[in-house]
C-alpha cells in the first residue's frame, strides 16, 4: 500500500488496512428567541476525524527493511497419473435378494449375465507405480534477526499519541494533513499468534500561519520641555526709556512730583 501515516523523521505503514472511516461534520449555532423557537444565523465547521483499522503482522507483504526476498524450496509425494483396472468373480447367489430388487431386469443381466457367475471390471487410478518425490519453490520474505514488528508499530502509534505531533494520512491516493492522534486500541485476538489490530483516532487541528513584518525605523525622541513658565527677559534700553516716559507723565497727572 502507499504510504499510510507520515509524520515528521518517518512513516508508519501498516501491512493491511482494514477499514477506514472519514467524518466530516458542522454545528449550527441556535439561539431562542421569544416564543420559544430556535433560529440559527452561524455555521461553525467541526475538526474532521477519521478512524482507521490497522492489521500488522510479524511478517511483511513486501520487502521492508530487516527482511530479504529468499527462494525456499518444499518437498512433496506424487502419485504418477494412470489407471489400473481389476476383475472381480463372483456370483449371482453371493448377493441377498432385497437390494437387487430395486435393479431393473436389464441391469441386473448386465451386472451379473444370464449364467450363474460373472466377472465386475473396476478401474480407478494407478496404485501400483510408485510415489514420485517432487518440489515446490517459493519465494518468501525472511528476516536476518529474530523482529518483534507487532510491538514495535504499538509503539510507535504510542509515541504518536503522546506527542501529539501533526501527522499526514494517505488512503487511496487521498491525503488529509494536520491530523493527530486522539485514541490507540490494540486487541489480539485468540488463535491469531503474531498479528494484532489497532483502532486509531485521528483528529484534525487548525493552525495559522505567521508572517513577520519589517516596521519602518523609530524616529528619535526630542528633548523634552522644561516645566513651568519662562524667566522673564531683560528689557532693552529704548524699552526702559519709553516706560520711564510713562511713568513719568502718569505722576503729574496725579499731582506727584519727583
Amino acid at each position: 500500500m502507499d504510504d499510510l501515516i507520515q509524520f515528521d523523521g518517518g512513516v508508519l505503514v501498516a501491512d493491511m488496512l482494514g477499514e477506514a472511516q472519514i467524518t466530516d461534520a458542522s454545528e449550527l449555532t441556535q439561539y431562542a428567541i421569544e416564543d420559544g423557537s430556535l433560529i440559527s444565523d452561524h455555521v461553525i465547521r467541526q475538526p474532521r476525524r477519521l478512524s482507521l483499522t490497522l492489521v500488522q503482522t510479524e511478517t511483511p507483504i513486501s520487502e521492508v527493511t530487516g527482511f530479504a526476498r529468499t527462494l525456499e524450496a518444499l518437498s512433496y509425494s506424487e502419485r504418477p497419473a494412470g489407471t489400473q483396472s481389476a476383475t472381480v468373480p463372483i456370483r449371482q447367489s453371493e448377493f441377498r435378494p432385497a437390494p437387487l430388487l430395486a435393479l431393473s431386469a436389464g441391469i441386473q443381466s448386465l451386472l451379473f449375465g444370464g449364467g450363474p457367475a460373472t466377472e465386475l471390471k473396476l478401474t480407478g487410478l494407478a496404485a501400483d507405480k510408485p510415489l514420485a518425490n517432487k518440489e515446490l519453490k517459493v519465494h518468501v520474505l525472511a528476516a536476518g534477526s529474530p523482529v518483534d514488528r507487532v510491538n514495535e508499530f504499538y509503539v510507535q502509534l504510542l509515541a504518536l499519541l503522546e506527542s501529539a505531533a501533526p501527522v499526514i494520512v494517505t488512503i487511496k491516493g487521498a491525503s488529509y494533513i494536520d491530523l493527530v492522534v486522539t485514541s490507540v486500541t490494540r486487541t489480539d485476538s485468540s488463535g491469531q499468534v503474531g498479528r494484532a489490530s489497532f483502532a486509531v483516532e485521528l483528529e484534525q487541528i487548525a493552525t495559522v500561519e505567521t508572517k513577520t513584518v519589517e516596521l519602518p525605523p523609530v524616529p528619535k525622541s526630542k528633548a523634552p520641555k522644561q516645566a513651568g513658565p519662562k524667566p522673564p527677559e531683560e528689557a532693552k534700553p529704548e524699552q526702559k526709556a519709553k516706560l520711564r516716559s510713562q511713568l513719568l507723565q502718569l505722576s503729574q497727572g496725579l499731582g506727584l512730583q519727583e
